[in-house]
C-alpha cells in the first residue's frame, strides 16, 4: 500500500518503486500472449527536461482539428508542470508543434498536475492540479483560448480547495456535464479526509466566482475511500467512478452516485462492486467508461489470477435496485501480455477495448494492448499486444495513462518516462 500512494503522490519517476519489486516476479511467470505486428507506433514529441515539460502522468485528450492538449508534472520554467497543446504536421510525416499554454510557478496558479484536461465549451480547457493555490492543497483551473491564433492562453483558478470539508488533493480531472457543470473528486480532505466527489457550478456573469459543492463525502467505511480517478457521466446524470481503497475489505470499490429528485437535497451513492482481494481484482487506480447498454469497464492495478491486474465489466442489473454483475474479462499474467494497468481503458465505435499496462512486456516497461470482445456473449475476450515499450530513446517507457481514439482509429497516450532524454514522450499508434 505504502509503494501505491507513492507512486501516484511523487513527482519524479512515478511508478520505479513498484518496477523494482515486480521486476523478479515478471521474470518468473509464464508469457501468455503473442505480440501484434499490425500497428506502427511513433514517438510525436520527446519532452527535454526543460521548459517544454517532462513526465507526462495523464494522458492527452483531442479536438475536432486534431489538435492534441494534456500536462505534464513536472517541467516547465519552474518544475512545476506545464499544460502544453501538440498541433499535427500539414503534411504526412512531419514534425508535431508543442505549444506550451501555460507554466505553472509553484504559486496561487496550482502546481503539479496529475491528470489531463477537459474541453469544454469554446475551446475552453479543465483542469486540477494537485497542489499549489491559495493554501496547496490544489486547484480547479481554467485554460482560455486567444481571441487570435497565437496569442496567450488565459489561466484562470476557478476554485482553491482549503483542506477542509471541501476536499484537498485532486488527482483526477474533471468531467464537463449539462450547463457547463464540471463534476470531480478530491483523493483527500471531506468530512473525515477521506475524499470527496464535487460539482462546481459556472457563474451567471463572466467573471463571477464558480460553486463548489461537495455531492458526496467518502467515509473510510463499506462506501469506499481514497478517489485518485475521476468520474463520468451517464445520459440521465448519474456520475460513476472509483475508489483505490475502501469497501468491506479495503480493497476498493465502484460507485455510482446518483443525482437527486429536486435541487439541494442529497445525491444517492450506490457501491456497484466491492473488490475482495481476490481473483476479481484490487485497488483501481483508474476510472470506467461506460458502453453499449450501459455496462462499464474499468481495470485493476492488482488482483486477478496472479495478482498482476485486470480489466473487469460491471452490467447493470435487469430491473432497477438489483446487483451489478462483475466480470474479470482478462487477467494480466506477469508476462509479454502486461501487468499492473495503472490507466483505465478507451472503447471503440466497435466495442474494442484499448489500454496501457505500466509494467510487463517483453522487456518490462510497459504495454498498449487491445481486448476484442467474444463472438458469444459469455466467450473469452482476445488480448492483443500492440506495442511492446522497450526502454529505448524511440518508444518511451512506463505509460501511466490511457490512451485516446483519433480519426482513422488511430491511438495517442504518452509514456511517463523514456524517450530521448528519458522524460517521456506523446506517441501515436496507426493500425
Amino acid at each position: 500500500m505504502t509503494i501505491r500512494r507513492q507512486a501516484l503522490t511523487t513527482c519524479g519517476a512515478p511508478i520505479m518503486a513498484l518496477l523494482a519489486l515486480t521486476a523478479f516476479a515478471a521474470a518468473q511467470m509464464t508469457p501468455t500472449a503473442s505480440p501484434g505486428a499490425a500497428w506502427t507506433e511513433a514517438v510525436i514529441y520527446n519532452f527535454m527536461y526543460g521548459t517544454d515539460g517532462s513526465w507526462p502522468h495523464a494522458g492527452v485528450v483531442i479536438n475536432k482539428n486534431g489538435v492534441l492538449y494534456g500536462t505534464t508534472t513536472d517541467g516547465g520554467t519552474v518544475g512545476a508542470g506545464t499544460v502544453f497543446s501538440l498541433t499535427p504536421p500539414a503534411s504526412a510525416g512531419g514534425a508535431w508543434t508543442e505549444t506550451i499554454l501555460h507554466d505553472f510557478t509553484y504559486g496561487t496558479d496550482g502546481s503539479y498536475p496529475q491528470a489531463g484536461v477537459a474541453i469544454g465549451k469554446n475551446g475552453v480547457l479543465y483542469g486540477t492540479t494537485s497542489s499549489g493555490g491559495t493554501v496547496g492543497a490544489g486547484t480547479v483551473f481554467s485554460l482560455t483560448p486567444p481571441a487570435s491564433p497565437g496569442g496567450a492562453w488565459t489561466e484562470r483558478v476557478i476554485y482553491n480547495f482549503m483542506y477542509g470539508t471541501d476536499g484537498s488533493h485532486p488527482y483526477a480531472g474533471v468531467t464537463v456535464g449539462n450547463n457547463g457543470v464540471l463534476y470531480g473528486t478530491t483523493s483527500s480532505g471531506g468530512t473525515v479526509g477521506a475524499g470527496t466527489v464535487f460539482a462546481l457550478a459556472p457563474p451567471e456573469t463572466r467573471d463571477g466566482a464558480w460553486t463548489e459543492t461537495v455531492i458526496y463525502n467518502f467515509m473510510y467505511g463499506t462506501d469506499g475511500s481514497w478517489p485518485y480517478a475521476g468520474v463520468v457521466i451517464n445520459k440521465n446524470g448519474v456520475l460513476y467512478g472509483t475508489t483505490t481503497d475502501g469497501g468491506t475489505v479495503g480493497a476498493g470499490t465502484v460507485f455510482s452516485l446518483t443525482p437527486p429528485a429536486s435541487p439541494g437535497a442529497d445525491w444517492t451513492e450506490t457501491i456497484l462492486h466491492d473488490f475482495t482481494y481476490g481473483t476479481d481484482g484490487s485497488y483501481p487506480q483508474a476510472g470506467v467508461v461506460i458502453g453499449k447498454n450501459g455496462v462499464l469497464y474499468g481495470t485493476t492495478t492488482s488482483g486477478g489470477t496472479v495478482g498482476a491486474g485486470t480489466v473487469f465489466s460491471l452490467t447493470p442489473p435487469a430491473s432497477p435496485g438489483g446487483a451489478w454483475t462483475e466480470r474479470v474479462i482478462y487477467n494480466f499474467m506477469y508476462g509479454t501480455d502486461g501487468s499492473h494497468p495503472y490507466a483505465g481503458v478507451a472503447i471503440s465505435k466497435n466495442g474494442v477495448l484499448y489500454g496501457t499496462t505500466t509494467d510487463g512486456g517483453s522487456v518490462g516497461a510497459g504495454t498498449i494492448f487491445s481486448l476484442t470482445p467474444p463472438a458469444s456473449p459469455r466467450g473469452a475476450w482476445t488480448e492483443t499486444i500492440l506495442h511492446n515499450f522497450t526502454y529505448g530513446t524511440d518508444d518511451g517507457s512506463y505509460p501511466a495513462a490511457g490512451v485516446v481514439i483519433g480519426r482513422n482509429g488511430v491511438l495517442y497516450g504518452t509514456t511517463s518516462s523514456g524517450g530521448t532524454v528519458g522524460a517521456g514522450t506523446v506517441f501515436s499508434m496507426t493500425p
